[in-house]
């Protein structure tokens, strides 16, 4: 890099040597003195901002180049990019551009002063520390046992989307250099080929998880294809580095063989020593219990060891922390340990320190220098983007995916990412590709990730798969046919709750219910996520322990009522602002009619507060957005059935569909009067003289049938009248110590005279205005709360019988 040599200051310790064309020597003692009196010690009226640096001032210029990337990096994502659904590692390669040598203006002297040649082994050294750092984690994330569950179709297009494009590639790039008579560019032109058909399951899997696509059905096809495909990247890089270094060097053959010998063995003891342990360490920590820090420090410094004999080897660092991190295995408790420990520094911030230090080593404007060149790099950089694309996309279409998400695959199986910007940066340095290509290529890195993103999200959209027009309510079923139930757990303290209101819907042999239980867990420390069925995969690995404590109350609960309750178990591990897709995908396909959801708030006996997930928050409100069923949203507040105690139910009828699906519901508990009471208050209007519309009739129709069907002393219909918040609110506090549960819809956005004003001090929408007035703590109401939202309406068009289209 050419550099202005009088804008250097002469000091002790910098010395000027060799200097040429291009390049030049600095000169400094190592290790340097790291002195913490900062960049600002000088006399500020005789320095620039920020000063000269000096040698024993590389640690606060390191840090105040850290703070300029960051907010550099920030300002990019935030005022451009996120408002495109753009991921960060877009504005950390603009922020390398505009801090390189590209961007010449005014604040070139900046620049110089912020990142002076001295510098540069510094911040060098602590990104390439991090990036070794992700790339362990990537191998702690990657689950190798995914391959052997792969199904021929995301093998095909694994294989295919890394053959296809090299032959493409390769054979392009020998017939332009044998055309344009460029000898000289054989090898540049084919590491271009080579390296841009290579596919990256950590790139892939970064992209899908700012997609939120990781447990779509797309998302996990673009992730077992991409294992596959980073498999066989790894060998043949791997291959490939043995033989430049061997063919290029002249080593010795003895040298040679040793370091294939310390290789082996290398490979050797991790598998057969290295991961056992890692074994042990997963049994001997009990379940939900940490694992000890001793074993996390041993961890650490054997990846510190790894890079370090990898390198010895004449493998990059990065290989043996990729490979001692396949080693551990995926997820709890070892593996989500790790992730914890070391994540935080190393994606957010070393990794994007990481990416903008390759960036700011591309010069834009050597892009005009050699004409052919660089239409020889843009050729096959086309070339081989489309052959992936193309080698992706016709095997889909040949297994029968539709059209737009068999191109949205050879999309995401093109993207490109760091893994990509590492290898160039590091090419660079080895001097295989010159300034120009290099440049080229970050443009090219640039591009795609722009490219890939924006496509996929046209292309495909996950929630379309929930458009219908089947009703999936419990108000439109058949009389005493089954009905399904799908049953979310967050945590081993939501069966007994469940169970309690499954006891409430009454299961008979005459009319049963079906139950699908599905345990969520948070996706940590694996990158692909999980969906287990443990009535198919009777014997899993540690996954079955962490939902033991569901699979046993469930299977109980069936054996319990054999012929009434059907029950199947679910465990879906995978990020918490995704986990919706699991649970309405599930619901889908399990035909349910109502999805039970905890409520996010953890009450105890007395009323208090006992803890708060808002996690699960945001997770209750994406379901009741995109369920493609009826919901409901328990509040436990203590009461279990007991058997030999009558279990008192309220329902509050005010009007609406949600209201109907409620009353719907409580209705079963008629099925069985000697073990439980329903009491049905309506809520209506004094001297409401408007026009009946639908839905009052509906209401009216429902409620005349009810009444008609009540001549138990355990079943009651009250009527009692409201026309403003206050009556309404008397009301409810009058009930709320009377009864257990109390079953409400939720009535979201729907106004009447009797809560006309309580929405202005609604907490929890997502429990309507009577749900959450029953909630709140003004109330201090003892009684679990159950509140319905019927299935929303659908949207679309039907065709009627005699031609006519109507909007739904």
């Amino acid at each position: 890099m050419s550099k202005n040599i009088s804008s250097l200051e002469e000091d002790d310790d910098i010395v000027l040597q060799n200097i040429n064309e291009k390049f030049f020597n600095v000169c400094f003692n190592l290790p340097p003195n790291m002195n913490f009196h900062g960049v600002w010690e000088d006399d500020l009226s005789k320095t620039s901002v920020p000063p000269r640096a000096r040698t024993d001032q590389l640690v606060p210029l390191l840090e105040f180049q850290m703070v300029v990337i960051f907010i550099i990096t920030q300002a990019t994502h935030h005022l451009l990019f996120k408002h495109y659904r753009l991921p960060r590692f877009i504005s950390q390669i603009v922020t390398g551009i505009l801090l390189g040598p590209s961007i010449k203006s005014k604040l070139g002297t900046f620049k110089e002063s912020l990142f002076p040649l001295i510098s540069q082994d510094v911040i060098g050294t602590a990104s390439v520390f991090g990036y070794c750092l992700f790339m362990f984690l990537i191998g702690v994330k990657m689950d190798v046992g995914l391959i052997r569950r792969t199904g021929n179709k995301a093998l095909a297009i694994g294989v295919l989307s890394l053959v296809v494009p090299f032959a493409f590639g390769f054979s392009i790039a020998a017939a332009c250099v044998y055309f344009t008579h460029r000898e000289q560019d054989l090898e540049t032109v084919f590491f271009v080929a080579g390296t841009h058909s290579l596919t990256s399951f950590a790139v892939v899997s970064s992209l899908l998880e700012d997609l939120k696509l990781l447990n779509s059905e797309l998302g996990r096809l673009g992730l077992s294809t991409a294992l596959i495909s980073d498999m066989l990247n790894v060998i043949i890089t791997s291959t490939a580095t043995f033989f430049r270094v061997f063919m290029g060097t002249g080593q010795p053959k003895y040298k040679i063989c040793t370091d294939i010998a310390s290789l082996i063995g290398f490979l050797l003891t991790v598998v057969f020593i290295i991961r056992p342990a890692f074994f042990w360490i997963v049994r001997h920590t009990p379940a939900g219990k940490p694992v000890k820090d001793v074993y996390l420090y041993t961890i650490f410094v054997l990846l510190m060891l790894s890079a370090f004999l990898s390198h010895a080897f004449d493998q990059t660092a990065l290989f043996g922390a990729f490979i001692l991190g396949l080693a551990v295995p995926a997820g709890p408790p070892l593996g989500s340990a790790l992730v914890k420990m070391l994540d935080c520094v190393a994606s957010g911030v070393l990794v994007p320190l990481f990416v903008t230090v390759c960036s700011m080593k591309a010069d834009l404007s050597f892009a005009t220098y050699d004409g052919k060149l660089l239409m020889l790099d843009v050729i096959l950089l086309v070339v081989t983007f489309v052959s992936k694309v193309i080698a992706c996309f016709v095997p889909a279409l040949i297994c029968k995916m539709p059209f737009n998400d068999a191109l949205a695959i050879g999309f995401i199986m093109s993207a490109k990412g760091i893994v990509e910007l590492a290898s160039y940066s590091l090419f660079h340095d080895f001097k295989t590709i010159d300034d120009q290509t290099f440049a080229v290529l970050i443009v090219s890195v640039l591009t795609v990730a722009i490219l890939v993103p924006s496509m996929v999200n046209y292309l495909y959209d996950p929630s379309r798969k929930y458009a219908g027009y089947q009703k999936r309510n419990i108000m439109d079923l058949k009389p005493n046919s089954e009905l399904r139930i799908l049953a979310c757990i967050y945590s081993h303290y939501d069966v007994a709750p469940i169970i309690n209101l499954l006891d409430v819907s009454c299961p008979t042999g005459g009319s049963p219910i079906f139950v699908n239980a599905l345990h969520l867990i948070e996706l940590v420390g694996r990158a692909a996520p999980l969906f287990i069925n443990h009535h198919i995969h009777e014997k899993v690995t540690f996954d079955i322990a962490y939902s033991e404590n569901v699979i046993i109350p469930f299977d109980q609960y069936q054996l319990n009522n054999q012929g009434a309750v059907f029950v199947n178990i679910f465990t879906a591990i995978s990020p918490p602002n995704i986990m919706h897709e699991d649970i309405c995908t599930l619901g889908l396909d399990k035909l349910t009619s109502i999805i039970l959801l905890p409520f996010h708030r953890k009450f105890s006996f007395d009323g208090s507060i006992e803890s708060e997930d808002n996690n699960t928050r945001a997770l209750n409100c994406s379901v009741l957005d995109r369920a493609p069923c009826s919901i409901g949203i328990i509040v436990h507040r203590g009461y279990l059935r007991r058997p030999s105690a009558l279990y008192r139910i309220a329902m509050i009828f005010l009007r609406g569909r949600d209201d109907r699906e409620a009353l719907t519901f409580a209705k079963r508990v008629s099925k069985d009067p000697g073990s439980f009471s329903l009491t049905v208050v309506r809520l209506d209007a004094e001297d409401d003289h408007t026009m009946p519309d639908w839905d009052t009739i509906l209401d009216n129709e429902l409620l005349k049938d009810f009444k008609h069907n009540v001549g138990n002393e355990n079943i009651t219909y009250i009527e009692k009248t409201s026309n403003d918040s206050v009556r309404t609110t008397g009301i409810l506090r009058s009930l709320m110590n009377e009864y257990e549960l109390i079953i409400v819809g939720r009535r979201n956005g729907f106004q009447s005279p009797q809560t006309l004003g309580l929405s202005e001090w609604t907490e929890f929408p997502e429990l309507g205005i009577i749900g959450d007035l029953l909630v709140s703590s003004d109330f201090n109401s003892k009684a679990s709360i159950f509140v319905v939202q019927q299935q929303k309406k659908l949207k679309g068009r039907i065709n009627i019988s005699n031609g006519n289209t109507f909007k739904l």
